[in-house]
């Protein structure tokens, strides 16, 4: 230990030697060394906090007592203290310089000499106390600090600024700018006890806000069993799992490297650690969070080096000025990372031992990978995450339900529920040894055991039942075997007893709803000749059998698609099962049954409709009497069938009219002779019907089969046809005009020889009556020559009125011409 004296000189010295080069390029090249060191090679404001702990590490090599790392920080500045060995000439001496007094090859930390320079980010004038040793750095004690090396010109210092414990080597770093307070304040608050993981000597950081007059203590609490390591914060307490390794020698085409005889050539061994973290209750507990920063320690957390790892890893890594980055072109690197990933293979082999961690411990080797960035794709990722994905992708790392264990290619995970996985062998559908082979479709697969987490990274192959159904090779083995019924018969009941749900919304309702999943589109219903299809491909018989146009038409349909094995719903235990299995069959897989309204809709309803040609008579008859009656009103709309109409003709449905047999609203049979080409229905569809509801049926029915009520523009033309023979006596020359838009329909000729103009209006309802222009037009001008004909109670109840000049005053409304209902009805005929 030098004393105060030889000290102050030593700080003296230093100073004269420095100041002794100026005018030298060495003075000039100090200045912009320093200023880019200061300035560009530290990125973060906060930086020196890290490499203040570090040469607080180094100096406690070789003590027996705790290192105790302080900061205190206010509006003004930060102290920090620690109680490790005080500062040697040597210390003094790189502190004024740009070199290092470390020595790796001794076990020391640091190695660039520039540390403490990351200072000058936030001060002008740091002050340095180490037992008796007190000076300090002082930008505005020059007249031209632009031009002088300030940052490493030692200013001795009679009186310490503040008071300080004299045991201890303390730091002052007043702030360049007050705004350095939150800054600073935010960023120790970050500091958590993963900050000093693989510290040896460092066990407690103390802070202290004195704003707020708060204090919080960081505290490594040693390694209990297990190579378990506790830290505190607060009142919480963490808990890592460290697996450790000591590399030497070092290798040669390591040694041989530049950059290891520059900055690691005397070392001859090095330390290695992982550390993984446990949870309250011991569990692996693998997390990001887990490590400061990326995780890559080099003794101390690298800023802004990323592994992508779940747990932080420690080795002495050649690292970049200013401890931000790694060096990822170092073979150094290369080889600490490689030796590294070795470690992670004894921890594996450590975790598979463990009752508790061997199913855990896949998580904590997923990665996060950084692609496209040069430390993933030169280092970390060939060096470190592809090694050890390689090794558990190869290794037997998977525990199994069996109690073995098993590559994870060579597992699957069932997704189905526990008691339905139960189920599934207690029904004999597989054994449960094959079950995992027969799910994933791969002999000797295992299942996982159900306590595993899983790699996301290397996720464990899922299986459930959709992995039998889509099995078409298997389905259709077993659709083959003797057994088969039995089999399937099986496989139904169990997704009936164990269905899997999706929701769907109702129209207006306000949260969805649950219902079972189909099989719709599944090639897994077993009919009766063994082979498999969709269940809407399948038919289930249901018909009665006392219908013999039925049964014939049954054996028709059973030629043309496949039934349903009988022995499905033969073989069920008993009437609850049977149920089950039709319910199940029906609703979620499809199979429809064939009931007579299957049997009339694929085989009887096709034969009447106009898409085949015409049947005879008497089979039209039949069949359409048949479809009525099985079928009614859901026959559905939009079809056309044919029609047998009443003079013995069959017909197409939109040309024939209901005949008065079926009573319909409009009576067109009854003056049928006005429109010309009408056809009627045949009553023998009827047959001996007399109930005004069957009749009304009959013509709903029809109506879908797109038979009519009346005639297109048939009241016009009756109106036209009533009117010419009403005529017929008091008129001579009756001509129709309606084609050639005159603004009226007839022209005639009184007894007298005087000439009419006939405007012809036909009603099926009384209404008022309204003469378009053109037709106001031709009444104007014809006057008292010009008529109204109109002719309502078409078409069963038909009456004429004859209405002379209309447009004449009082008679008609001019707007369009509107002549009322009370006016006409004065004119009957």
């Amino acid at each position: 230990m030098i004393e105060r004296s030889d000290k102050k000189s030593t700080v003296e010295n230093i100073c004269k030697e420095i100041e002794d080069s100026k005018g030298t390029h060495i003075w000039s090249d100090y200045v912009n060394a320093l200023k880019l060191i200061s300035q560009v090679i530290f990125t973060r404001s906060s930086g020196f906090i890290l490499e203040l702990i570090q040469n607080a590490e180094d100096s406690g090599l070789g003590l027996k007592s705790q290192g105790v790392f302080e900061i205190s920080i206010n509006t003004k500045r930060i102290k920090i203290a620690h109680n490790g060995k005080p500062f040697d000439e040597a210390d003094i001496k790189a502190l004024c310089g740009i070199r290092s007094s470390k020595k790796p090859e001794k076990g020391t930390l640091g190695y660039l000499g520039i540390g403490f320079k990351s200072v000058f980010k936030v001060t002008d004038c740091p002050e340095i106390y180490s037992r008796g040793l007190q000076f300090k750095f002082d930008r505005d004690h020059w007249d031209d600090p632009g031009k002088t090396p300030w940052h490493v010109i030692p200013i001795w210092m009679d009186k310490p600024s503040e008071n300080i414990d004299a045991e201890k080597t303390t730091f002052i770093i007043p702030y360049r700018e007050e705004t350095n307070y939150p800054a600073l304040l935010e960023e120790i608050e970050k500091i958590r006890t993963e900050l000093y993981l693989f510290l040896r000597w460092l066990k407690k950081i103390v802070i202290i806000d004195e704003v707020s007059e708060r204090t919080w203590v960081l505290e490594n609490a040693g390694e209990a069993e297990d190579n378990i390591t506790i830290l505190k914060h607060g009142g919480t307490q963490q808990r890592f799992k460290f697996f450790r390794r000591t590399l030497e020698p070092i290798p040669d085409w390591v040694k041989q490297d530049r950059l290891t005889q520059e900055y690691r050539a005397n070392v001859a061994k090095r330390e290695i650690a992982i550390a993984f973290a446990l949870d309250a209750e011991g569990n692996l507990d693998p997390s990001e969070a887990g490590a400061m920063y990326g995780g890559v320690y080099s003794f101390l957390p690298l800023g802004e080096a990323k592994s992508g790892a779940k747990f932080p890893i420690q080795a002495d890594f050649l690292v970049q000025p200013g401890r931000d980055a790694i060096n990822y072109e170092a073979k150094w690197n290369h080889w600490l990372l490689g030796e590294v990933a070795g470690l992670c293979r004894e921890a594996i082999e450590c975790f598979k031992k463990h009752d508790k961690w061997k199913y855990q411990f896949l998580p904590a080797f997923e990665f996060t990978k950084s692609e496209n960035l040069e430390p993933y794709e030169k280092l970390f990722g060939p060096k470190l995450i592809e090694p050890i994905e390689k090794f558990l992708k190869d290794d037997n790392c998977i525990p199994a339900v069996d109690g073995s264990w098993a590559k994870p290619d060579d597992v699957v995970k069932i997704t189905e529920e526990a008691n339905a996985v139960e189920a599934f062998v207690a029904m004999n559908i597989f054994d449960r040894e094959e079950m995992a082979s027969k799910l994933g479709g791969k002999d000797g697969l295992k299942i996982v055991h159900p306590l595993v987490r899983e790699n996301n990274s290397m996720p464990i192959r899922k299986v459930d039942r959709y992995d039998i159904l889509n099995n078409e090779t298997l389905l259709k083995r077993m659709s083959q075997t003797p057994n088969a019924p039995a089999w399937f018969r099986a496989l139904y009941m169990w997704l009936s007893n164990y269905p899997k749900y999706e929701e769907y919304r109702q129209p207006y309702a306000r949260r969805p709803s649950k219902r079972p999943k189909g099989y719709h589109d599944i090639k897994f219903v077993l009919a009766a000749d063994k082979n498999l299809h969709k269940g809407g491909d399948c038919l289930l018989p249901d018909l009665p059998p006392s219908d013999p146009l039925i049964k014939e038409l049954d054996t028709i349909l059973q030629k043309e698609k496949p039934m349903l094995h009988p022995d499905i719903l033969a073989g069920a235990a008993n009437e609850d099962d049977q149920k089950l299995l039709r319910g199940f069959l029906t609703s979620l897989t499809g199979v429809q049954l064939l009931d007579s309204g299957k049997v009339c809709r694929e085989v009887l309803l096709p034969k009447i409709l106009t898409d085949l040609p015409k049947p005879l008579p008497d089979d039209l008859l039949g069949y359409t009497i048949k479809c009525r009656e099985i079928l009614g009103d859901a026959i559905g709309a939009g079809l056309e069938f044919w029609v047998l109409s009443k003079d013995g003709n069959i017909r197409v449905a939109k040309e024939v009219f209901f005949s008065q047999e079926f009573k319909p609203e409009e009576n067109w049979e009854a003056n049928k002779k006005y429109v010309s080409g009408v056809n009627f229905i045949s009553p023998a569809y009827l047959g001996d019907v007399t109930d005004d509801g069957q009749r009304r049926k009959w013509r709903e029915f029809f109506k879908c089969g797109g038979v009519k009520y009346g005639p297109d523009n048939g009241v016009e033309e009756f109106a036209m046809n009533y009117v010419e023979e009403k005529l017929r006596d008091q008129c001579q020359n009756i001509v129709p005009v309606d084609k050639r838009n005159f603004g009226y329909d007839l022209e005639a000729e009184d007894r007298a020889g005087n000439k009419m103009h006939i405007e012809v209006k036909g009603l099926s309802a009384e209404r008022d009556v309204e003469l378009t222009g053109n037709e106001t037009d031709a009444a104007d001008k014809h006057k008292d020559n010009f008529y109204l004909c109109v002719v309502s109670g078409i078409p069963e109840t038909p009456a004429m009125y004859m209405v002379r000049n209309p447009a004449a005053p009082g008679v008609g409304k001019k707007d369009k011409l509107t002549i009322q209902v009370n006016v006409w009805k004065a004119y009957k005929r």
